[in-house]
């Protein structure tokens, strides 16, 4: 148990150190502007709801392998 526990540990070592270094080569990096278009509105308010009714039938048992 407790070298899982270690091994966990360096995973999560491991992921901090990556996360560190991306963090600092994207700081370091210039800003360009993004050349991506935003999702029209109607759009986005349509996807939160489906993905809000998707996580709440997911939650109270109505969809999914139940």
């Amino acid at each position: 148990m407790l070298r899982l526990v270690l091994f966990l540990f360096l995973i999560a070592g491991v992921a901090l150190a990556f996360a560190s270094v991306m963090a600092a080569l994207r700081a370091a990096a210039p800003n360009v502007p993004s050349t991506e278009t935003s999702m029209p509105r109607p759009f986005r308010l349509i996807a939160f709801v489906l993905l809000f009714v998707l996580m709440t039938g997911l939650a109270t048992g109505w969809l999914g392998a139940a």
